[in-house]
Protein backbone atom coordinates (compact mmCIF):
# COMPACT_ATOMS: atom_id res chain seq x y z
CA UNK A 1 0.00 0.00 0.00
CA UNK A 2 0.83 3.67 -0.41
CA UNK A 3 2.82 4.93 2.54
CA UNK A 4 0.21 6.96 3.84
CA UNK A 5 2.97 9.78 5.14
CA UNK A 6 3.86 10.33 1.75
CA UNK A 7 0.71 10.28 -0.15
CA UNK A 8 0.11 12.34 -3.35
CA UNK A 9 0.33 16.11 -2.70
CA UNK A 10 -2.88 18.16 -3.52
CA UNK A 11 -5.40 20.18 -2.07
CA UNK A 12 -8.56 18.02 -1.32
CA UNK A 13 -9.87 18.45 2.10
CA UNK A 14 -12.85 16.95 3.75
CA UNK A 15 -13.89 20.04 4.82
CA UNK A 16 -14.16 23.93 4.02
CA UNK A 17 -12.21 26.53 5.74
CA UNK A 18 -12.34 30.06 6.72
CA UNK A 19 -10.09 32.24 4.69
CA UNK A 20 -7.58 32.53 7.86
CA UNK A 21 -7.15 28.50 8.68
CA UNK A 22 -6.69 28.25 4.64
CA UNK A 23 -4.51 30.41 4.40
CA UNK A 24 -2.54 28.93 7.08
CA UNK A 25 -2.38 25.41 5.78
CA UNK A 26 -1.47 27.16 2.56
CA UNK A 27 1.49 28.47 3.74
CA UNK A 28 2.90 25.26 5.29
CA UNK A 29 2.18 23.19 2.33
CA UNK A 30 4.07 25.76 0.16
CA UNK A 31 7.09 25.16 2.59
CA UNK A 32 6.84 21.38 2.61
CA UNK A 33 7.00 21.33 -0.76
CA UNK A 34 9.70 23.44 -0.98
CA UNK A 35 11.38 21.73 1.61
CA UNK A 36 10.31 18.27 -0.14
CA UNK A 37 12.53 19.29 -3.09
CA UNK A 38 15.76 18.56 -1.04
CA UNK A 39 14.58 15.79 1.59
CA UNK A 40 12.12 14.07 -0.77
CA UNK A 41 10.52 12.02 2.42
CA UNK A 42 9.27 14.83 4.03
CA UNK A 43 6.07 14.24 5.22
CA UNK A 44 2.61 15.52 3.73
CA UNK A 45 1.20 17.87 6.30
CA UNK A 46 -1.60 15.78 6.93
CA UNK A 47 1.01 13.70 8.55
CA UNK A 48 1.89 16.95 10.43
CA UNK A 49 -1.47 17.76 11.58
CA UNK A 50 -2.29 14.41 13.22
CA UNK A 51 1.35 14.65 15.18
CA UNK A 52 0.27 18.61 15.77
CA UNK A 53 -3.56 17.20 17.09
CA UNK A 54 -1.51 14.40 19.35
CA UNK A 55 0.65 16.97 20.46
CA UNK A 56 -2.40 19.81 22.16
CA UNK A 57 -3.29 16.12 23.83
CA UNK A 58 -0.26 15.35 25.58
CA UNK A 59 0.03 16.04 29.12
CA UNK A 60 2.89 18.42 29.00
CA UNK A 61 4.10 20.98 26.23
CA UNK A 62 6.30 19.68 23.74
CA UNK A 63 8.46 22.16 22.48
CA UNK A 64 9.71 22.69 18.77
CA UNK A 65 13.01 21.38 19.92
CA UNK A 66 11.53 18.02 20.58
CA UNK A 67 8.72 18.02 17.62
CA UNK A 68 10.68 19.02 14.75
CA UNK A 69 13.37 16.75 14.50
CA UNK A 70 10.84 14.49 15.04
CA UNK A 71 8.88 14.57 12.01
CA UNK A 72 11.53 15.53 9.66
CA UNK A 73 13.85 13.09 11.45
CA UNK A 74 16.90 15.44 11.18
CA UNK A 75 17.84 18.34 13.10
CA UNK A 76 16.18 22.09 11.82
CA UNK A 77 19.63 23.40 10.96
CA UNK A 78 19.67 20.44 8.39
CA UNK A 79 15.55 20.89 7.48
CA UNK A 80 15.53 24.78 5.97
CA UNK A 81 17.71 26.31 3.44
CA UNK A 82 17.25 29.58 5.76
CA UNK A 83 16.34 31.00 8.60
CA UNK A 84 13.48 32.76 6.86
CA UNK A 85 12.02 29.51 5.59
CA UNK A 86 12.10 28.38 9.26
CA UNK A 87 10.33 30.91 11.02
CA UNK A 88 7.72 30.42 8.42
CA UNK A 89 6.87 27.31 8.77
CA UNK A 90 7.17 27.42 12.80
CA UNK A 91 4.64 30.73 12.19
CA UNK A 92 2.14 28.73 10.54
CA UNK A 93 2.67 25.52 13.06
CA UNK A 94 1.98 28.36 16.19
CA UNK A 95 -1.12 29.53 14.15
CA UNK A 96 -2.45 26.21 13.02
CA UNK A 97 -1.76 24.82 16.69
CA UNK A 98 -4.32 27.96 17.39
CA UNK A 99 -7.06 27.50 15.50
CA UNK A 100 -7.06 23.52 16.92
CA UNK A 101 -6.75 24.64 20.31
CA UNK A 102 -9.60 26.85 20.14
CA UNK A 103 -11.68 24.25 18.42
CA UNK A 104 -10.83 22.05 21.52
CA UNK A 105 -11.46 24.62 23.80
CA UNK A 106 -14.83 25.08 22.36
CA UNK A 107 -18.37 24.06 23.90
CA UNK A 108 -19.91 22.16 21.02
CA UNK A 109 -22.77 19.63 21.16
CA UNK A 110 -22.73 19.04 17.31
CA UNK A 111 -18.94 18.47 14.33
CA UNK A 112 -21.24 20.05 12.52
CA UNK A 113 -20.24 23.27 14.91
CA UNK A 114 -18.50 25.96 12.67
CA UNK A 115 -16.42 26.20 15.87
CA UNK A 116 -15.91 22.20 16.21
CA UNK A 117 -12.49 20.68 15.82
CA UNK A 118 -11.91 20.00 11.97
CA UNK A 119 -8.60 18.56 11.23
CA UNK A 120 -7.17 19.06 7.41
CA UNK A 121 -7.89 15.40 6.31
CA UNK A 122 -7.53 14.20 2.46
CA UNK A 123 -10.22 12.69 0.47
CA UNK A 124 -7.57 11.52 -1.41
CA UNK A 125 -10.02 8.59 -3.46
CA UNK A 126 -12.46 11.15 -3.99
CA UNK A 127 -9.97 13.48 -5.85
CA UNK A 128 -8.68 11.05 -7.69
CA UNK A 129 -12.16 9.40 -8.79
CA UNK A 130 -13.36 13.36 -9.81
CA UNK A 131 -9.70 13.16 -12.01
CA UNK A 132 -9.88 12.50 -15.44
CA UNK A 133 -7.83 9.21 -16.59
CA UNK A 134 -4.88 10.46 -18.11
CA UNK A 135 -4.39 13.00 -14.73
CA UNK A 136 -5.07 10.08 -12.39
CA UNK A 137 -2.19 8.17 -13.72
CA UNK A 138 -0.18 11.13 -13.42
CA UNK A 139 -1.00 11.99 -10.00
CA UNK A 140 -0.58 8.33 -8.84
CA UNK A 141 2.64 7.84 -10.51
CA UNK A 142 5.46 6.00 -8.98
CA UNK A 143 2.59 4.65 -5.97
CA UNK A 144 2.80 1.12 -5.21
CA UNK A 145 -0.55 0.69 -4.14
CA UNK A 146 -4.31 2.28 -3.41
CA UNK A 147 -4.08 5.70 -2.40
CA UNK A 148 -4.92 6.17 2.03
CA UNK A 149 -8.23 5.90 3.08
CA UNK A 150 -10.51 9.06 4.54
CA UNK A 151 -8.01 9.97 7.72
CA UNK A 152 -5.65 7.89 7.39
CA UNK A 153 -2.63 9.67 7.32
CA UNK A 154 -3.75 11.98 9.97
CA UNK A 155 -4.34 9.34 12.87
CA UNK A 156 -0.97 7.36 11.54
CA UNK A 157 0.60 10.57 12.33
CA UNK A 158 -1.42 11.09 15.59
CA UNK A 159 -0.26 7.73 16.94
CA UNK A 160 3.12 8.66 16.10
CA UNK A 161 3.57 10.99 17.98
CA UNK A 162 1.71 9.11 20.87
CA UNK A 163 4.45 6.30 20.58
CA UNK A 164 7.66 8.61 20.63
CA UNK A 165 6.72 10.88 23.47
CA UNK A 166 5.24 6.88 25.50
CA UNK A 167 5.74 8.37 28.77
CA UNK A 168 3.88 11.38 28.59
CA UNK A 169 0.98 9.36 27.54
CA UNK A 170 1.54 6.45 29.96
CA UNK A 171 -2.13 5.58 31.39
CA UNK A 172 -2.60 7.08 34.96
CA UNK A 173 -3.05 4.91 37.89
CA UNK A 174 -6.96 5.56 38.23
CA UNK A 175 -8.54 3.05 36.45
CA UNK A 176 -11.78 4.98 34.71
CA UNK A 177 -9.30 7.55 33.32
CA UNK A 178 -6.83 4.60 32.00
CA UNK A 179 -9.66 3.05 30.36
CA UNK A 180 -10.86 6.13 28.79
CA UNK A 181 -7.21 6.85 27.50
CA UNK A 182 -7.54 3.51 25.97
CA UNK A 183 -10.96 3.69 24.25
CA UNK A 184 -9.89 7.34 22.80
CA UNK A 185 -6.63 5.88 21.41
CA UNK A 186 -8.56 2.87 20.28
CA UNK A 187 -10.88 5.17 17.93
CA UNK A 188 -7.85 6.67 16.47
CA UNK A 189 -6.35 3.99 15.63
CA UNK A 190 -9.49 2.19 13.66
CA UNK A 191 -8.68 4.98 11.13
CA UNK A 192 -5.09 3.91 10.20
CA UNK A 193 -7.00 0.81 8.95
CA UNK A 194 -8.33 0.75 5.36
CA UNK A 195 -11.75 1.72 4.45
CA UNK A 196 -12.93 -1.97 2.79
CA UNK A 197 -16.60 -0.91 2.93
CA UNK A 198 -18.92 0.15 -0.08
CA UNK A 199 -18.37 4.13 -0.25
CA UNK A 200 -21.27 6.07 -0.14
CA UNK A 201 -19.62 9.56 0.05
CA UNK A 202 -17.39 11.29 -1.96
CA UNK A 203 -15.83 14.70 0.12
CA UNK A 204 -14.35 16.15 -2.56
CA UNK A 205 -17.15 16.67 -4.80
CA UNK A 206 -20.47 16.00 -3.71
CA UNK A 207 -21.35 14.65 -7.07
CA UNK A 208 -18.38 12.56 -7.61
CA UNK A 209 -17.88 9.00 -7.43
CA UNK A 210 -18.36 7.46 -4.15
CA UNK A 211 -15.20 7.10 -2.11
CA UNK A 212 -15.42 6.76 1.14
CA UNK A 213 -18.16 4.37 3.06
CA UNK A 214 -20.76 5.17 5.61
CA UNK A 215 -18.73 3.33 8.26
CA UNK A 216 -15.19 5.08 7.79
CA UNK A 217 -17.32 8.61 7.93
CA UNK A 218 -18.77 7.34 11.29
CA UNK A 219 -15.75 6.20 12.41
CA UNK A 220 -13.47 9.21 12.07
CA UNK A 221 -16.44 11.53 13.86
CA UNK A 222 -15.95 8.82 16.75
CA UNK A 223 -12.63 9.85 16.45
CA UNK A 224 -12.47 13.59 16.55
CA UNK A 225 -14.65 13.20 20.04
CA UNK A 226 -12.22 11.03 21.01
CA UNK A 227 -9.29 13.78 20.61
CA UNK A 228 -11.67 15.87 22.79
CA UNK A 229 -11.55 13.28 25.30
CA UNK A 230 -7.90 13.41 25.24
CA UNK A 231 -7.48 16.85 25.47
CA UNK A 232 -9.58 17.20 28.78
CA UNK A 233 -7.69 13.95 30.01
CA UNK A 234 -4.80 15.83 29.79
CA UNK A 235 -5.61 19.33 30.74
CA UNK A 236 -7.35 17.39 34.18
CA UNK A 237 -4.27 15.67 34.74
CA UNK A 238 -1.84 17.82 33.91
CA UNK A 239 1.77 16.87 33.73
CA UNK A 240 3.75 13.84 34.84
CA UNK A 241 5.55 14.07 38.14
CA UNK A 242 8.10 11.56 38.85
CA UNK A 243 7.75 10.01 42.44
CA UNK A 244 8.81 11.87 45.51
CA UNK A 245 12.34 11.52 47.12
CA UNK A 246 12.18 11.50 50.29
CA UNK A 247 15.03 14.01 52.08
CA UNK A 248 14.65 12.57 55.47
CA UNK A 249 17.79 11.02 57.65
CA UNK A 250 17.77 7.90 58.67
CA UNK A 251 19.04 7.67 62.43
CA UNK A 252 21.85 5.24 61.75
CA UNK A 253 22.66 7.15 58.00
CA UNK A 254 25.50 9.15 57.59
CA UNK A 255 25.22 12.49 58.90
CA UNK A 256 24.78 14.96 56.16
CA UNK A 257 27.49 16.92 57.98
CA UNK A 258 29.97 15.29 56.85
CA UNK A 259 31.61 14.33 59.97
CA UNK A 260 31.91 10.74 59.42
CA UNK A 261 29.57 9.84 62.49
CA UNK A 262 26.32 8.57 62.50
CA UNK A 263 23.31 10.55 62.39
CA UNK A 264 22.26 9.95 65.45
CA UNK A 265 25.33 10.60 67.46
CA UNK A 266 25.83 13.80 65.75
CA UNK A 267 23.11 16.66 64.66
CA UNK A 268 20.39 14.45 65.15
CA UNK A 269 21.54 13.49 68.72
Amino acid sequence: MTDPTHAPSDDARSDEFDDATSATLDALEDVLDVVRERHPDTPQWEFCEGVLTALLCTRRAIGEDEWLPFIFGRDGADVFASPAERTQFSMGWLERESQLRAALNAKVDSLEDERALSPAVMDWRGLLACLPEADRAEATQGQDGPPPALAQVWAVGFLAAVDHWADDWAPPRDKEIADMLADALACIEDLTDDDTDTPVLNLYEDDGPPSVSQARFDAFGEALWAVYDLYDIAKSLGPRVAPAQSSKVGRNDACPCGSGKKYKKCCGA
